[in-house]
């Protein structure tokens, strides 16, 4: 063998073992993935979840101290799926102001709620958003015996938006636009605004549109009050990590995906056990079975994804539970829907 040629199998050793291969005719092996989040998640035996204080659809507790909605279903797919026990979750109340501060400091493990993925929070909150699993419209309502039809109307009049909210930006470039000065009235979530709104602090309310039909539903009169024909913006609600720690983001962005990949492929919480055995689809086999090799690449268990999808259903079951037309505030589903059903979700592929 010449210089030359030893220098070239040299080489594709180095190559090889960069790559994890000890020769060049052994397959590649797979580094089991480490996150210091999901250790000190199966360490303590719970996923901490940030989510509302108190938004119907999306996070409430019942009389009964248990949690419901949109928001915390998602939180029970993430512990199924990494601790076998969609109760294992604590859910921890954080307000639009100490959201961030919460998932920096490591008071939670994740954030479900209610928060818009924007360039400023992406790149300046120290988090990274995976979804999004809602499309808001971020839209006032209003009283319809004030008779005002269009933000226009607001020129002077005192309207309650959440102070740092994404609402409030929203809207007050859109003042800004049409020349007007609305009084703003700051408020610190949704109950504050309700209680502003239902004493006469504010004549309408800014806000995306779950949380406005929330508020027009608890009014005894609830015809008497209409969103704005206006639509300000649209807002991605998405759900959030800690920067830093990639294996746990892409556990929670899979778990996700997974979801909303088993309501495009009709895998349900009723039938996602017998297609994990008998399906032949590669992406449902790469998903939910225990030969698929899924879990492995995240350092889960090969079940992972079943676990999740059997705790909490795919994404529409989780969305018809929250705001289907059974549900205590039923929303036309709309963009929230998945891209083929003409709306704006898009899962990743498994590829």
């Amino acid at each position: 063998m010449n210089q030359l040629s030893l220098t070239a199998t040299g080489a594709l050793i180095v190559i090889a073992l960069l790559h994890g291969t000890a020769t060049p005719g052994n397959a590649q092996s797979v580094e089991t993935p480490h996150s210091e989040t999901l250790a000190a998640i199966q360490d303590r035996g719970s996923l901490r979840c940030g989510v509302n204080p108190s938004q119907t659809g999306m996070a409430r507790q019942d009389a009964r101290g248990r949690w419901d909605g949109m928001g915390v279903d998602l939180c029970r797919a993430i512990a199924a799926a990494t601790l076998g026990d969609p109760n294992a979750v604590d859910f921890i109340p954080v307000t639009a102001r100490t959201r961030f501060t919460s998932l920096q400091s490591g008071e939670i493990d994740m954030l479900s709620r209610t928060t818009t993925w924007t360039f400023s929070r992406d790149t300046t909150q120290g988090v990274d958003f995976i979804g999004p699993y809602f499309i808001e419209v971020e839209s006032v309502m209003v009283r319809a015996d004030t008779g005002i039809t269009s933000v226009a109307e607001l020129d002077g009049q005192p309207v309650c938006a959440v102070t740092g909210s994404l609402t409030e930006t929203v809207l007050r470039n859109y003042q800004a636009q049409l020349g007007i000065e609305i009084e703003f009235v700051p408020v610190t979530g949704t109950e504050d605004y309700a209680r502003a709104y239902e004493s006469g602090r504010c004549i309408g309310v800014a806000d995306g549109k779950a949380g406005l039909e929330a508020l027009r539903a608890a009014q005894i009169d609830a015809d008497g009050h209409r969103a704005l024909d206006e639509q300000l913006a649209l807002s991605p609600l998405s759900l959030a990590v800690r920067h830093g720690d990639d294996k746990w983001d892409d556990i929670v962005q899979w778990t996700f995906n997974a979801l909303a990949t088993a309501e495009r492929l009709e895998v349900t919480q009723a039938n996602v056990q017998r297609l994990s055995i008998e399906s032949r689809h590669p992406i449902i086999r790469r998903m939910i079975s225990d030969d698929g090799g899924s879990g492995a690449l995240l350092g889960l268990e090969s079940n992972w994804a079943l676990r999740a999808i059997q705790a909490v259903g795919n994404l529409g079951e989780i969305y018809d539970r929250a705001f289907g037309p059974g549900s205590a505030l039923p929303i036309d589903r709309g963009r929230s829907a998945l891209w083929q059903d003409g709306g704006m979700i898009f899962p990743a592929p498994f590829e």
